[in-house]
């Protein structure tokens, strides 16, 4: 089968994105169905706003030819639900209906999930979304009630998001009298909690001796970077944009993965990767995530804009090798039963097969 999905640029160099992530491991390992990426989305490189205009509406008005090119049977389209995602997928949606195929709508995340909107024009948008897409696919069992409680769509098939475990394998992980590694893997936005981390740092300084390494990119770079040179010396470090083996290696060599989000995130694929390797991860209950991250069992769940919480919470567990021991296995062993790949294309396939049938 013919399937065009939608994405922002796959390569990393250009775009720092999750979804992006899940999308490269889908085509990678469907190798049941021949894909056609069909790019959507803002890179992140610098650029004007009437050149992205331009290139978005070039985006849109060429979507229904790459349909007819590629003789596409089905389009999953990959949402992230806020007001430019939903403006952008509902154009991409209606081409689908127009032209008669199905479409598996995606979501991942965004600040329309969890608490809704009240703007009508994005309320309307998103409902018609739902309504003319065969198959909607949500991140966890609590996006699937939030979408049903704001939108009234009970019928989202869940899918978590997944990960080739064995990339990620390591022997048993323990904290030792190093400096442990504090790493942040991803977009560098404010939503990421970003100023949150840089305060607990603060905090943290005159109490444990730590690394942090920064990976990514986003418009809170360069001040996150300036705090950290300032604050951390030579204990900081920053390496840009990563992926593969680079990527790999950062994580296996990491003690804690730091994402106190704020909002807007689905079901992260940096935190599967990291929880993958040992590595304990310091999180907010933010949507899907409060799903992974049982506190003090396989992570550490800290309070949204708390930095003293964080910083407190980082000082226990520091402290406390054995308990680091037993979270990092049980994170490890969490992601290897629950978050593999191989099931999880069974499960993609499947929900083709429902959407086609529903055409």
């Amino acid at each position: 089968m013919n399937i065009l999905i939608t994405a922002p640029s796959l390569n990393p160099a250009l775009n720092v994105s999750g979804i992006s992530t899940v999308v490269q491991t889908i085509i990678f390992h469907n190798n049941q169905h021949h894909y056609f990426h069909y790019q959507l989305g803002r890179p992140d490189r610098p650029i004007g706003k009437l050149i992205w205009l331009v290139q978005m509406i070039k985006q849109l008005i060429l979507f229904p030819f790459a349909l007819k090119k590629n003789k596409i049977d089905l389009v999953h389209q990959n949402l992230p639900f806020d007001p430019k995602g939903v403006t952008r997928e509902f154009i991409i949606n209606f081409w689908c209906r127009l032209m008669r195929i199905p479409v598996v709508l995606h979501v991942h995340g965004g600040v329309f999930l969890m608490n809704g909107t009240n703007n009508g024009f994005f309320k309307r948008l998103s409902l018609s979304l739902f309504k003319h897409s065969n198959q909607v696919i949500v991140l966890s069992e609590l996006e699937k009630e939030a979408i049903n409680e704001h939108y009234h769509f009970p019928s989202a098939k869940v899918l978590y998001n997944s990960i080739n475990v064995e990339s990620y394998i390591i022997d048993e992980k323990q904290l030792t009298g190093n400096k442990p590694t504090l790493l942040f893997l991803g977009r560098i936005h404010e939503s990421k909690g970003v100023d949150d981390i840089i305060a607990a740092f603060h905090l943290l300084k005159s109490k444990a001796d730590f690394r942090f390494v920064l990976c990514g990119i986003g418009p809170a770079k360069d001040r996150l970077v300036t705090s950290c040179e300032q604050l951390l010396g030579s204990d900081f470090e920053y390496n840009g944009i990563v992926s593969g083996d680079s990527k790999i290696n950062l994580i296996k060599h990491a003690d804690f993965f730091l994402l106190p989000s704020r909002y807007g995130e689905g079901l992260p694929m940096a935190l599967l990767e990291t929880m993958a390797a040992g590595v304990v991860p310091i999180v907010t209950d933010d949507a899907s995530m409060k799903y992974v991250v049982q506190h003090e069992i396989n992570g550490i769940r800290v309070n949204k804009k708390d930095p003293e919480d964080i910083s407190r919470k980082l000082i226990s567990i520091i402290s406390n090798p054995m308990m680091y021991g037993a979270m990092s296995k049980n994170a490890s062993q969490l992601i290897a039963e629950k978050f593999d790949i191989k099931e999880y294309v069974i499960q993609l396939n499947k929900i083709y097969n429902l959407a086609l049938n529903k055409q």
